[in-house]
C-alpha cells in the first residue's frame, strides 16, 4: 500500500484533490469512480457496474398496476410460429 500526502484545492464551487499518474495506475480506476464519505474520510473505488440495478422494483411497480404484465403476449405467440415456418428469404433452404 502506497500512502502519499496532497492538498484539496479550490475547482469553482467544489474542492478537488489531485491524484498523481502512478497512484492512479497503481489503483486501477478509471475515469469513473465512487466516493464514499466516511467521518473523516473519503474513499474512491472503482465503479461496480449494475446494469440491472433497480429492475425487479420496477418489475413489481408495473405489475402492481398492471397484474397481467407477465402474461405471455398472444401476438409474439403467432410471430414465433410465422418465424419457424422456413418463409423467411435470408434463410439458406436446402433442395430436397
Amino acid at each position: 500500500m502506497t500512502t502519499i500526502t496532497t492538498k484539496l484545492v479550490k475547482d469553482g464551487n467544489s474542492m478537488a484533490v489531485r491524484l498523481p499518474k502512478t497512484l492512479l495506475a497503481m489503483s486501477g480506476l478509471s475515469s469513473t469512480v465512487e466516493l464514499e464519505a466516511k467521518k473523516g474520510q473519503i474513499i474512491i473505488k472503482r465503479q461496480m457496474r449494475q446494469p440491472r440495478k433497480g429492475w425487479a422494483k420496477q418489475i413489481e411497480q408495473v405489475v402492481k398496476t398492471d397484474p397481467n404484465a407477465l402474461q405471455p403476449d398472444p401476438e409474439l405467440s403467432d410471430w414465433e410460429a410465422s418465424a419457424a415456418d422456413g418463409l423467411d428469404p435470408n434463410e439458406k433452404h436446402q433442395s430436397v
